[in-house]
């Protein structure tokens, strides 16, 4: 079991997917598989076709154990959970989001300050557009 000391919260940059689809787009550039631990899906699961019972849902993507592709230079120790969606989110994503980080913040021993967004981590990305980390984390 690998340790774990921060949560890096990340957008898909995309209005649909799931964890399938983007182990797809990432195997297409060449990665083994879905780089993030953990997907929220916001219920579209490809163009133009919404599944209310998605919206929210919490899939899970790379085995935990296994080191993420998620944040260049901080995948060793870290958990990458990804938002569907480009800047904005449903409140079931929001709420399951909150449920997922505090019950990962309580089994890792994680405090509030190492829950990341993407671009806090990488100044090259603007990932998870539309989303307060400071508001988030305040939260905790």
């Amino acid at each position: 079991m690998r340790e774990i000391d921060k949560i890096v919260v990340h957008c898909s940059d995309s209005s649909f997917g799931s964890s399938i689809l983007i182990d797809q787009w990432h195997r297409e550039r060449g990665w083994d598989n879905v780089g993030y631990h953990f997907v929220i899906c916001n219920g579209k699961v490809e163009n133009n076709n919404y599944l209310e019972c998605m919206d929210g849902s919490i899939e899970r993507g790379r085995d935990i154990d296994k080191l993420g592709a998620h944040v260049k230079g901080h995948n060793n120790g870290s958990i990458g959970v990804c938002l569907i969606g480009e800047d904005t989110y449903t409140e079931k994503q929001m709420l399951n989001l909150k449920i997922l980080l505090s019950e990962l913040m309580v089994k890792y021993g994680i405090k509030s300050e190492q829950v990341f967004g993407h671009r806090e981590l990488d100044a090259k990305k603007s990932c998870p557009a539309g989303l307060d980390m400071d508001r988030l984390r305040k939260e905790f």
